[in-house]
């Protein structure tokens, strides 16, 4: 078996890629509990109001993009799954979420 020897340089460059992995992780939790939160502070009737609009607004898209952005974005799944359950490519996944995100975009600016 080969061991791998590394510099000072290259542990330290190690140590930090992990730190940064964990930095990203809990930023992702962080803001995920924060929307949670934001979440339960909405009244009922806004909440209603707030889900009719949002399902209007995907309504509006074209199906496939549609489709993506409610796997994606809603239902968290991964691009991966999701491109490998369409048999499409991640990338093409990724810029038909990005083109549909787009669209909602520019419709809520113009609501």
């Amino acid at each position: 078996m080969h061991k791998q020897t590394w510099t000072k340089d290259q542990f330290l460059q190690q140590i930090k890629r992990a730190a940064w992995r964990l930095q990203y992780q809990a930023k992702k939790q962080y803001h995920r509990e924060m929307f949670l939160e934001d979440q339960k502070e909405i009244p009922y009737h806004d909440s209603i109001d707030s889900k009719l609009f949002v399902e209007e607004l995907l309504n509006s898209l074209p199906e496939r993009e549609r489709f993506i952005i409610q796997r994606v974005v809603i239902e968290e799944r991964t691009e991966r799954e999701v491109a490998q359950e369409l048999r499409i490519s991640r990338s093409r996944l990724h810029a038909c979420k990005v083109q549909g995100l787009q669209r909602l975009h520019k419709k809520i600016v113009t609501a």
